[in-house]
């Protein structure tokens, strides 16, 4: 907040009237008038006030106005306030001189103007002023840099202390004379100097910034972890002149950290343990109950009566239930020890859903449901990525789907979510029913292990509660997502999404190449571009911005691009280097040449399209015969 400020003029004359005058000039500027007689009586004055402005009299009896302000010069007080020497004589070159030397800025004659009088004082208020504004700006400056908690201090350019905030004082329990010259370095702990010194190192005019994390020494036996922000301090002609460091204590968070990771290190040891020994029962249950099942499928084929066969029935199932599980809890197991391993293969997605769909529409139709397949036309027919955790995750959703729906419908669909660069397509699979569906109170905690929501649901209906949990961890280690949307009694639908690579589409290499597009984003120009190109035996397109011209370019190999620059959505430097890249798999000779439009000729927007990979430069308004003469050399 500035506070309230009222300059003061010192005003020296040895004639009354002429301090009379002078103070009634200056009455109607805000400033306080102080008047003396004499050179001694000025003195005085300067030694008791602080002066925005002296005028001072040249003409004096036993001390002159030049040695008046000589003395002023020599003193700490007001030895830098602006004098302004007042003389009723003509004054030549070598009286101007002297008084410059004794410390004048400037000179009025008697009589003086008295416009002159103020718009050469006023200009001195304002320096004034302005110089108090710095002075009460740095104090607060200092003020709020010495209440701050973090540690700050500046160096010079070999890293030797100059200033130091009362925090960092307060933190080393030193005086700031006890460490001014010293070397910043002296504090660190000297196994982390090096790592400072290196980010130091690192620090120049265009990278003035950096932050390390550090140990500060703060006495023999105790240290501070801090995080150092490094600032280097240049002048105007770009010269090192110090270092600045802001240093916060996190000596806390560190110590938090350090006792997190140890939590996380026995959590994970408890958890392999764990999972290791659900891996290991899983697999001696495993090889009794393979015996079993086949001994029920020799029993099979044996002379029994219906009643056995029955029996046999029964107990399949049974194993069969036994084995799915131990399948989960083996699963379950390998996720949490994290032995999981992905496999990226080449493989027919539509063979695999329809293999899914064959294996479970059994069961489906026996209890009336509908179970339906709907593969939109976008999706990949080849992609690359795991078949067999894909089609995991899409048998667990529906099961799921057919245990809880007692009539009606299940449906799975399979679309492109979006497109990505490199040949990734993102792939949404949706299995939606008309089933039991779930209430609110259960939806937080569905895809939590050994949980299925309500208990009465695994009393009705059965299952671990491992299925979505499993699901959700598998599609994750894809890089997926997984969600949900369910409303009790009218139904549940999940859906998840995975990246898969596609195969890059094959470019025929006895395409049209004298196809052109024409990218601007004034229907106009398009029109009339597209008519002369036409007109004169080419084959034109057009795109009313960069993204579109983008998105057609994956579609059709044109031969070239006349390409705008200045557009909305996306400008045409920015398209040329999406087309580019998509582009930098083809040989050269079927790459689209990309001519620039603009309305711009300077050199430097030449060398802007020649960087972001375009072949010619056009300038608006197009004239054909320039555009036609680079078409023959590129379709010749």
């Amino acid at each position: 907040m500035t506070t309230s400020y009222t300059p003061k003029i010192l005003v020296v004359d040895d004639i009354e009237e002429n301090l009379l005058t002078l103070k009634g000039n200056l009455r109607g500027l805000d400033t306080e008038i102080i008047t003396a007689y004499s050179g001694k009586e000025a003195l005085l004055h300067v030694l008791r006030h602080d002066f925005a402005l002296i005028i001072l009299d040249v003409q004096m009896p036993e001390m002159n106005g030049y040695e008046t302000a000589e003395r002023i010069r020599l003193g700490k007080r007001n030895k830098h306030v602006p004098i302004i020497f007042l003389t009723a004589v003509y004054y030549d070159q070598n009286s101007v001189l002297k008084g410059y030397h004794s410390g004048a800025v400037d000179y009025l004659t008697k009589p003086f103007n008295r416009q002159i009088l103020l718009s050469k004082v006023n200009v001195f208020l304002d320096l004034d002023r302005i110089k108090n504004e710095l002075v009460e700006s740095k104090t607060q400056f200092q003020l709020i840099v010495q209440d701050q908690t973090d540690l700050i201090c500046r160096t010079d350019q070999e890293l030797k202390i100059s200033f130091t905030n009362r925090s960092m004082l307060v933190t080393l329990a030193k005086t700031f004379e006890n460490i001014k010259d010293q070397n910043i370095l002296d504090f660190i702990t000297p196994s982390d100097r090096e790592r400072i010194e290196k980010v130091i190192g690192e620090l120049s005019p265009s990278n003035a910034v950096n932050k390390i994390q550090h140990r500060l020494q703060v006495s023999p036996v105790r240290t501070l972890w801090v995080s150092t922000v490094i600032r280097a301090l240049y002048d105007q002609a770009y010269e090192l002149t110090g270092y600045q460091l802001v240093m916060r204590d996190v000596t806390a968070e560190v110590k938090t950290r350090e006792e997190l990771i140890l939590a996380k290190d026995a959590a994970e040891k408890a958890t392999q343990s764990k999972s290791q020994f659900l891996a290991n029962m899983s697999h001696e249950i495993r090889t009794p109950m393979n015996s079993i099942i086949g001994m029920i499928e020799v029993l099979y084929d044996t002379n029994i009566d219906d009643d056995q066969r029955e029996d046999l029935d029964v107990i399949k199932f049974s194993a069969n239930k036994l084995l799915n599980l131990l399948n989960d809890i083996l699963d379950f197991s390998k996720i949490e020890a994290n032995q999981i391993k992905l496999e990226k293969t080449w493989f027919t997605l539509s063979d695999e859903l329809n293999k899914i769909h064959r294996l479970l529409d059994v069961n489906a139709r026996e209890r009336g449901i509908d179970l339906s397949l709907d593969i939109r036309p976008d999706v990949p027919v080849r992609v690359k990525g795991d078949p067999l955790r894909t089609s995991q995750i899409i048998i667990n959703l529906l099961n799921n789907a057919l245990k809880f729906t007692n009539q009606g419908s299940v449906k799975m669909t399979a679309e492109v979510e979006n497109l990505k660069q490199d040949n990734v397509a993102r792939i949404k699979f949706t299995i939606s029913d008309t089933g039991i569906g779930m209430p609110e109170i259960v939806r937080t905690n569905i895809f939590e292990l050994f949980n299925q929501g309500d208990p009465s649901i695994a009393r009705e209906y059965g299952g671990t509660g491992l299925g979505l949990a499993i699901s959700k961890s598998l599609c994750e280690m894809m890089g997926g997502n997984i969600s949900f949307h369910s409303e009790k009694d009218k139904g549940t639908t999940f859906w998840f999404a995975l990246d898969y690579e596609t195969e890059k589409p094959t470019v025929n290499e006895n395409s049209n190449h004298r196809s052109i597009l024409v990218v601007d984003d004034n229907e106009i120009n398009r029109k009339v571009a597209c008519r002369l190109l036409k007109n004169n035996g080419y084959n034109p397109d057009e795109a009313e911005n960069g993204l579109v011209a983008f998105e057609k370019t994956k579609q059709t190999n044109y031969g070239v691009i006349i390409m705008d620059i200045q557009m909305p959505v996306m400008d045409g430097f920015t398209s040329t280097q999406e087309i580019r890249h998509h582009q930098k798999h083809l040989p050269e000779q079927l790459k689209a040449k990309i001519v620039a439009l603009t309305a711009n000729s300077t050199r430097e927007d030449l060398e802007k399209s020649r960087k972001f990979g375009m072949d010619g430069f056009l300038t608006k308004p197009l004239k054909f015969n320039e555009l036609d003469a680079l078409l023959k050399k590129w379709f010749a």
